[in-house]
């Protein structure tokens, strides 16, 4: 049976994951002599903003399944970037960045920055808005 080539030719889903490891890719280059994906640099970023009551409000923030969340958690506690605060548990468990977490943000954060400068100038400031726009909306139909 022939298919047709719209299909695969405007299929979101390949469009949009295929988008996605390719900017997965371009953060992660300029992240790993810091030790860090992209994953966990969002998630460090996340924390030092704050303003989440629990690990399933994060969770929900990130657009990350639990489980993703919390072995990513687990990580950056593990190099000793976060600890829980003592305030909650399970579920409702805060974590916070360490001196060292926070020094790993202020070290990362002019090259994430600098990354999303460069991007911006290569798609024109057209494409990188109308980008953003697109993904919150297809981030808020999910």
């Amino acid at each position: 049976m022939p298919l047709p080539d719209t299909l695969i030719d405007e299929c979101l889903v390949l469009k949009s994951r295929k988008a996605a490891r390719a900017i997965t890719r371009r953060y992660n280059v300029l992240l790993k002599p810091y030790g860090l994906q992209c994953t966990q640099a969002s998630l460090l970023f996340c924390i030092a903003r704050g303003g989440f009551q629990s690990i399933s409000n994060l969770a929900r923030q990130l657009g990350l399944e639990r489980s993703a969340l919390t072995r990513n958690l687990a990580v950056l506690q593990r190099d000793g970037m976060i600890a829980p605060d003592q305030t909650g548990q399970g579920k409702t468990q805060v974590f916070s960045l360490t001196v060292q977490g926070a020094e790993k943000v202020r070290q990362i954060v002019p090259v994430w920055e600098k990354l999303q400068s460069t991007t911006y100038r290569e798609i024109g400031a057209d494409n990188w808005h109308a980008t953003q726009q697109a993904l919150a909306l297809i981030a808020s139909i999910g």
